[in-house]
């Protein structure tokens, strides 16, 4: 690593991660490249994480370890590992994910050969909890564009494309322009507008070979409470998001944006489409959601309804 600032930063926000941050913490660290530093900032952790962070640091001076002393949730904290890295390039990367030997030399190199581009992303597997693999091979258009508009079409059109195809978020970036976007902002879908801001600066060119690997989590519709509080244990209902909020958020993101009048026109229409399917999207979760609350609530009741049955003694 360079004496001063590495050419690539990976920010890893965790919280209780003990048992599967080593595995991606190994992962970077024994990657072929070295010129990186890892920024971890652990969330008030309370299950031994913190003293498995703090092994790595002592052993490896590539791993800044930053502890918050109260739960900042996890999209402050995401956003404070980007404030405290100082690579050319940046990656977030979850506790529970790990990337594939030579993933960093590959994407450092093809994002260096072309300057046009803000950032790249790679095609990847995800696994279950129970640790099912599946992936996709799609063949079509990613964000790659020289037009501003047809790149925030795409990257719409992948928001509803299926969870195993893409996943900008977990891309690689040039640090200089992830800062010039709001970062994760105030949402449940603050993935999705960081990933359209950055998509509206620049080509985000893509990489088909599956070097990395994610972990699915578990569908967020069943406790979307808890998922918010998970978000921001703080200001959790803050976060509360229906299409219609999505499409202003993303609409203040284009308007935001230098284009011409026909590349907002564009926008426009690609906005429209993306709210008509986000509603369907979400009215088929709300009713899935309630239909399994409903399937919990019988099962509960005719448990208690069993337990408190006279047994005969006959």
């Amino acid at each position: 690593m360079s004496e001063n600032i590495p050419r690539l930063s990976i920010g890893l926000a965790v919280r209780n991660g003990k048992g599967w941050v080593e595995n991606c913490i190994e992962s970077i660290l024994g990657q072929d490249f070295e010129d990186f530093e890892l920024v971890v900032c652990d969330n008030a952790s309370d299950d031994g994480t913190i003293e498995t962070l703090a092994n790595y640091a002592r052993a490896d001076g590539r791993v800044r370890l930053n502890v918050n002393p109260s739960n900042i949730g996890l999209h402050q904290n995401m956003n404070r590992v980007l404030r405290l890295a100082r690579g050319t390039f940046f990656r977030w990367i979850s506790a529970d994910d790990w990337l594939e030997p030579g993933y960093l030399s590959k994407c450092v190199k093809t994002l260096e050969d072309r300057p046009d581009a803000i950032g790249l992303t790679t095609g990847f597997t995800l696994y279950s909890p129970e640790g099912v693999a599946r992936w996709k091979h799609y063949r079509g258009e990613f964000p790659s564009s020289g037009d501003a508009a047809q790149r925030f079409e795409r990257m719409l059109w992948f928001y509803h494309a299926g969870d195993a195809i893409y996943d900008p978020i977990y891309g690689l970036f040039r640090r200089s322009r992830l800062l010039e976007t709001g970062m994760l902002r105030r949402s449940e879908q603050a993935d999705w507008l960081i990933c359209a801001e950055l998509a509206l600066m620049g080509p985000i060119i893509h990489i088909p070979d599956r070097l990395a690997n994610r972990t699915q989590k578990p569908r967020r519709g069943l406790d979307r409470v808890a998922f918010r509080r998970r978000l921001d244990p703080n200001r959790s209902e803050d976060l509360r998001t229906w299409p219609s909020r999505t499409c202003r958020d993303l609409r203040d993101i284009v308007g935001a944006a230098q284009l011409t009048e026909d590349q907002l026109r564009r926008c426009e229409v690609a906005l429209r489409r993306f709210w008509a399917k986000e509603t369907i999207r979400a009215g088929r979760a709300q009713f899935s959601d309630s239909r399994h609350l409903l399937v919990r609530l019988l099962r509960g009741n005719k448990a208690r309804f069993l337990s408190s049955t006279p047994v005969s003694q006959d």
